[in-house]
């Protein structure tokens, strides 16, 4: 027999609401599929922590990179984690592919005699898809098609990729996207608490690298950093990274005087994953990129400052929880692609916008002072933001006293009407019902929706007359399916909402698209009316 031979499918494409967790019996036995990276990982964890509260009878199975087993002791708790060498199987793939056919058969032997009756995808890898598939129960996440050979999204997962289509509107992190994939449990936990600020010997932590260039704050700005905290605070500072990055390390000792240099110890290579959750346990403070080292720090309730830039963005995979800090580059063409998107002529303009003396400052308050500078001083271009959590999730409060722009509103719409569709439930059951969209217009409803609830701009909303002349034209364009988006900025708004009413039309579920179009015109509306 076939050990791989695809089950019996009644559904190829079947609309991803149907699965009902609200009233479907509890499950028994729970599979989670995170194969992704370090830092997915870890932005795995309220998840799991989710579904433990959501389902205390049900057995917990996660199955991960196998590199990532030794973090396995930090997380929440599950019944089994299971490693799975995604990088082995690619190399067998190429030297040995029946070997690889027997190591994943050998695998999804072992997985369908569990009898899993809840699958959460959390990847569109062919490896991932392949496995829920194949195990053929409900599933949650990225859903397979195809015969497991391509991926689809619910109503959830559509409208957060939907904003990929203009990203400097997105509001949602990705440990929010993963964690609305089930449901909301009677008891809810509190992210761990920031540890004390230092009364003696400051530890301080840099991660000098990211994973691509354009999201790394530059080596000679991480020195002059160090050089701060070790001849202005009295510091100790920490280098981590990989054996790869070690080199960065040594460059930036080399550049300190020789008193300086004995302050600063690289770590750089020295440090498996639990050895870093020691150190980082040690520490008082983490200055670091879009990073995995950054999401470990979070995890464990280490106070961090994060260096956002290029294509990183704090809203999407900013430092998870309250009271984090995130120092974001935000020039014109923010935020861009790590490969598709070419710099300005005059070179990445966004590594000017974090000066290292501003960090610096920064830093020094928030460990001596507990506070931020009020007397901070940032480029044009550069913002200041402090994560918050709300009931929904993580969102970062923009310090400072720059008005809202238009995309700040916008993207704060676009999370309200996330809201309401998270809080539909996994039936997605709720929304507005009106006449059918035709084309790529936006036609109008007949439902009412419910006032929006308070933003976290707490009443400083006095708009400039270059924000409410694109919002108004936006909302004559929800409201009555024309006018004029020539505007370049209110045509960008509308892709991401265009979008998800295509796919909706796809999945024959157009009361969705209603029921969120209808919470993001009310928000919008609301600015509006208090500036009147």
């Amino acid at each position: 027999m076939n050990p791989l031979a695809a089950r019996a499918e009644t559904r190829e494409m079947a609309a991803p609401g149907a699965l009902g967790l609200r009233s479907a019996p509890a499950p028994r036995q729970i599979l989670v599929l995170q194969l992704a990276r370090f830092g997915d990982l870890l932005q795995t964890w309220p998840l799991l922590t989710r579904l433990r509260l959501a389902y205390p009878g049900a057995r917990l199975t996660l199955i991960t990179d196998q590199r990532l087993l030794p973090l396995h002791p930090l997380g929440p708790q599950v019944d089994a984690t299971q490693g799975f060498d995604l990088l082995g199987l690619t190399a067998l793939v190429e030297q040995d592919w029946p070997g690889a056919y027997q190591r994943v058969a050998s695998l999804l032997k072992d997985l369908r005699a569990r009898e899993f009756d809840l699958v959460f995808n959390l990847n569109f890898s062919r490896i991932s898809l392949l496995l829920t598939y194949l195990l053929g129960a409900p599933a949650q996440g990225f859903l397979p098609g195809a015969g497991g050979r391509e991926f689809f999204r619910g109503p959830w997962l559509a409208w957060i990729y939907s904003l990929v289509h203009a990203r400097r509107f997105n509001r949602f992190h990705l440990t929010d996207v993963f964690r609305h994939l089930a449901p909301e449990p009677a008891v809810a936990t509190a992210p761990p608490a920031l540890a004390a600020c230092p009364g003696g010997e400051p530890v301080i932590a840099l991660q000098l690298a990211t994973r691509h260039d354009r999201r790394t704050w530059p080596l000679k700005y991480f020195t002059r950093l160090a050089e701060f905290f070790a001849s202005q605070m009295q510091s100790r500072v920490l280098l981590l990274g990989t054996k790869a990055e070690q080199d960065l390390g040594e460059r930036l000792r080399a550049a300190l005087a020789p008193p300086l240099r004995e302050r600063v110890t690289n770590l750089q290579g020295q440090t498996g994953l639990a050895e870093l959750a020691a150190q980082l346990k040690e520490t008082h403070f983490l200055v670091s990129g879009d990073t995995g080292t950054l999401h470990l720090a979070t995890a464990l309730g280490v106070p961090t400052l994060a260096l956002f830039l290029g294509p990183a963005l704090c809203f999407e995979t900013g430092p998870y929880g309250c009271g984090h800090y995130v120092l974001q580059a935000e020039p014109p063409c923010h935020p861009c692609l790590e490969a598709s998107s070419p710099c300005p002529a005059a070179g990445q303009v966004c590594l000017e916008m974090l000066p290292p003396l501003a960090v610096a400052q920064l830093v020094a308050g928030l460990l001596l002072q507990g506070a931020a500078p009020p007397d901070l001083h940032l480029p044009a271009g550069a913002r200041l933001y402090r994560s918050q959590l709300d009931a929904f999730g993580v969102f970062y409060q923009p310090l400072g006293q720059a008005p809202p722009r238009f995309q700040d509103l916008v993207g704060l719409a676009y999370r309200q009407a996330g809201v309401w569709l998270a809080e539909a439930g996994t039936e997605f059951g709720g929304g507005g019902q009106g006449s059918v969209a035709q084309g790529s217009r936006l036609w109008t409803s007949d439902s009412s929706p419910k006032p929006p609830p308070p933003t976290q701009y707490g009443g400083r909303e006095k708009l400039a007359s270059e924000v409410i002349e694109p919002l108004e034209v936006l909302l004559t364009t929800l409201r009555y399916g024309k006018g004029s988006v020539e505007i370049p900025e209110v045509a960008a708004a509308l892709r991401p909402l265009l979008a998800f009413q295509g796919e909706m039309q796809r999945q024959g579920q157009e009361h969705l698209f209603f029921g969120v179009k209808n919470v993001f015109t009310a928000q919008l509306q609301s600015w509006l009316n208090q500036t009147r």
